[in-house]
């Protein structure tokens, strides 16, 4: 197939359409690629790149990258932020335009604002190409989530460009269980849970018992994972021979670090961003891998549940929703409902006092993983999806179900 993937972020960028892009290379398909200048998640052009109108480049070998403008300052202002998402909406358009007949197929990672998939409108509605949009964000929800107060014009507004969105699509998949009855409510097409899978990782030796009890968290530290609120309440357990070990970057990296000092919260230690190589470093050094998201993103299936269950470590979840349902219903550790720092002082408490059972958690996770979170089937699923539409995705779901 001649396949043009629509992302809003693509290599050097780390997302896990890097991956599925390598994938139906080596299995001898065509692939270009249609996004933006890197510059995620530093707010800044990575080394090397110009932010050009448009133009063309090769990263990957057999793989032409179509790169449109990126409109910078989105970490610091909202308003640019926005206009990022507009600029990139409307610039891939154009070009979809005037060169999207030059594909027999379009696939649409939709991580982030829906926006990003505007262009899937007129590569349907003008050149009729067969899309298939893979969503990992549930719009309009989304918005409202991040604080967006819902008024009658906004939310119809929203809900029309929802729906002419999806309805360019000849196939919608979905990473988290719980969007499928979400989106299924709002447009006319079948939806099917694709989940992600973990690139690069793998099963960690088990830990020995005994020691220093270590929670990790590795990832972005944002407004949805709540991490001061976390900080505070693992301070709150008094777990005298345990320490939380912060990884990541983000907006609210400062934030947490001055919570961490002016509180005086012992036993906590925020390294900040580390390069991906390192990681598993850090998970191997973890006894408990933690998960936060804040409740209003309670449908979200995050990213990084699959990476933690891949490493075979027990999970502290401070999580509602599929996540949370996960954890308990396949006995992989311990869930508590998360913003609330009496609750989660609760939760590090009691994961500490069933450490006995951690090797039980672990051989859970791994099974897990590789019943329904496999690199190989998934990308086969999605493949099926891209050439010939939602009944071949649904067909290879069944036969994965058999094989399971």
């Amino acid at each position: 197939m001649r396949i043009l993937v629509l992302t809003e972020r693509f290599f050097p960028e780390e997302f896990l359409v890097n991956d599925l892009v390598r994938a139906w290379t080596a299995a001898g398909h065509k692939v270009s690629v249609l996004t933006q200048e890197p510059s995620y998640p530093h707010d800044r052009l990575f080394d090397g790149y110009r932010n050009r109108l448009y133009r063309v480049t090769r990263e990957m070998p057999g793989v032409t990258v179509h790169r449109v403008r990126t409109v910078l300052g989105y970490n610091r202002s909202v308003f640019r932020k926005v206009l990022n998402y507009v600029s990139f909406a409307f610039l891939t358009c154009s070009w979809a335009i005037a060169a999207g007949w030059r594909y027999d197929r379009v696939f649409a990672y939709h991580t982030g604002p829906l926006t990003m998939a505007t262009a899937a409108v007129p590569l349907h509605f003008l050149w009729r190409r067969k899309i298939a949009i893979w969503t990992q964000d549930l719009w309009p929800d989304a918005v409202y989530a991040y604080g967006f107060k819902k008024s009658r014009v906004r939310e119809f507004l929203l809900d029309a460009f929802v729906r002419l969105v999806y309805a360019s699509c000849r196939a919608v998949a979905v990473s988290c269980p719980a969007y499928v009855q979400a989106l299924s409510a709002r447009i006319r097409r079948p939806v099917e849970f694709v989940p992600q899978w973990d690139v690069g990782g793998r099963e960690l030796p088990e830990k020995p018992s005994g020691g220093k009890l270590v929670f990790t968290f590795t990832g972005n530290i944002g407004v949805p994972q709540e991490l001061p609120a976390l900080a505070r309440g693992f301070a709150a357990a008094g777990l005298e021979n345990a320490e939380l070990h912060i990884v990541g970057g983000g907006v609210k990296l400062e934030e947490l670090r001055d919570t961490v000092e002016r509180g005086g919260l012992r036993n906590i230690v925020v390294h900040g961003r580390r390069p991906h190589s390192e990681m598993e470093k850090f998970l191997a050094a973890a006894d408990v891998l933690v998960l936060p998201l804040s409740s209003k993103f309670a449908l979200t299936l995050p990213g990084k549940f699959q990476a933690y269950l891949k490493a075979g470590r027990p999970i502290f979840g401070a999580i509602e929703g599929a996540a949370a349902d996960f954890i308990r219903d396949c006995g992989l550790g311990v869930a508590v409902k998360p913003g609330d720092e009496a609750e989660i002082a609760r939760g590090f408490r009691e994961m500490a006092s069933r450490r006995a059972e951690f090797p039980v958690w672990r051989r859970n996770a791994l099974a897990l993983s590789s019943e329904r979170f496999d690199r190989e089937r998934t990308i086969a699923r999605l493949t099926r999806m891209v050439a010939d539409g939602q009944e071949a995705a649904q067909a290879g779901a069944a036969e994965t179900g058999k094989e399971d």
